[in-house]
């Protein structure tokens, strides 16, 4: 058994959101071998996470940061009216 060349072949991708999958063949789509192994395999990945994740977060932290600023211009608006009462209230 001598050594094979490969000449001219396909090299052939099932690419998903997942999970690659690929395959050799000859011009004849018969499934070539290399080191007596089959040319053919697939690889997974995990999970991507989604813009959802992220832009939840994102809006989240918008949020709180808009509400802390609210609190912190009410409190200077009504600084010296409360400071009249109550001088720790803040």
């Amino acid at each position: 058994m001598g050594k094979q060349e490969f000449n001219d072949y396909y090299l052939g991708f099932d690419i998903g959101t997942n999970s690659v999958g690929w395959a050799v063949t000859d011009l004849q789509y018969k499934l070539l071998r290399f080191n007596k192994k089959d040319m053919w395999g697939s690889r997974l990945f995990d999970e991507a996470k989604t813009a959802k994740d992220r832009r939840v977060y994102r809006n989240s932290r918008r949020r709180l940061d808009r509400r802390k600023r609210r609190l912190k211009l009410l409190e200077e608006l009504f600084l010296d009216e409360i400071s009249k009462v109550d001088n720790t209230f803040f």
